[in-house]
């Protein structure tokens, strides 16, 4: 059986900072996007935005990971947004646990003007 792999690249956007997420986002790899993530939580004053459209599979420990992220973000009305690629594992579990009320699921960065209050 061959061991998950996971990498993290933070992007510069007009949008803001992107870190764009690629393999599977499991408990053997969570710790691996845990620190650049909570980091820029805590780094900046701006919406968080993750780009999980190369990712293959999320399980619970990811799911942990993005609501731990969220519960930073929200003390300072700060929104999470999460690109996702219709049809794959990633959107559907996402919105099966309802993460869609509590996050914006998002297709394109250029949705965030559009959904931002």
């Amino acid at each position: 059986m061959k061991a998950a792999e996971l990498s993290v690249d933070k992007q510069e956007t007009e949008k803001g900072t992107v870190l764009k997420v690629l393999g599977e986002l499991d408990l053997t790899t969570v710790s691996m996007l845990r620190e650049p993530l909570l980091s820029q939580v805590a780094a900046s004053t701006a919406d968080v935005i993750v780009d999980l459209k190369h990712v293959d599979f999320i399980d619970s420990a990811g799911l942990a990971l993005l609501v731990e992220a969220r519960k930073r973000l929200v003390s300072e009305s700060r929104l999470l947004y999460i690109v996702l690629t219709k049809g794959q594992q990633p959107e559907r579990v996402l919105h099966l646990v309802r993460f869609d009320t509590i996050m914006k699921l998002i297709y394109t960065i250029d949705e965030i003007a559009e959904t931002r209050p």
